[in-house]
């Protein structure tokens, strides 16, 4: 019984530590925007205000964002865009393309036609992940960060200080018991060596008085 409970322990702490190291990463791989980007793939979590400005999403859902060089007018892209003095992640159709030695133009229905520099631009391939993006928003947030990054950390970090002390109280243990061994039978040896030499003495004794008889 031991052995399973110990088996599902591990289990549990093996899938802790690799959900904290994965959210570890989406804290800190933040890119010069402030979004999460590995590599090509750029995520966004779509609340209210992101809706109203990227095309086939709802509140709560995971953007996924691959970046990509091969857009031609009339695709769909995703790109940064200023508000608040903050960046925000916006789509919309490419009108027109100009490109020159160093970067690419990109005219956007925006409203309006609105110029993007091409090192703005996330990319035109997506994939949307219902429900995951409110997920991860509460996982990144203060409160999800303490109640399931810290105190699972935590939670771990007992039980490994808790499993040291108990081995170090079974060692202490069994070196009292091996020495109050060692101690027993060394009286022991003392208490035959009496023993012999008592018998040695009364042998000697005898000796001595077969002797005197003679």
């Amino acid at each position: 019984m031991k052995k399973f409970l110990r088996g599902i322990w591990f289990i549990v702490e093996f899938i802790i530590i690799v959900y904290v190291i994965i959210l570890t990463c989406f804290l800190l791989c933040r890119n010069k925007y402030g979004y999460t980007q590995f590599g090509d793939y750029t995520f966004t979590n779509i609340d209210l205000f992101a809706e109203k400005n990227i095309a086939n999403t709802q509140k709560g859902d995971l953007l996924i964002v691959k970046n990509s060089n091969d857009i031609n007018e009339g695709d769909l892209i995703y790109y940064y865009a200023v508000y608040n003095d903050n960046y925000i992640i916006k789509s919309s159709p490419v009108m027109s393309i100009k490109n020159d030695d160093y970067s690419y133009l990109y005219t956007v229905d925006d409203s309006g036609p609105t110029s993007i520099v091409g090192t703005r631009v996330l990319g035109k391939y997506s994939h949307t992940y219902h429900k995951l993006g409110a997920i991860l928003n509460f996982l990144e947030s203060r409160i999800g960060f303490l109640f399931c990054v810290l105190l699972p950390i935590l939670i771990v970090f007992i039980y490994h200080v808790y499993e040291f002390v108990m081995i170090v109280r079974y060692e202490k243990v069994e070196l009292t018991m091996n020495s109050s061994g060692d101690d027993k039978s060394g009286s022991q040896k003392e208490e035959k060596k009496e023993e012999n030499s008592k018998e040695l003495s009364s042998e000697d004794k005898k000796t001595e008085d077969n002797i005197e008889i003679l």
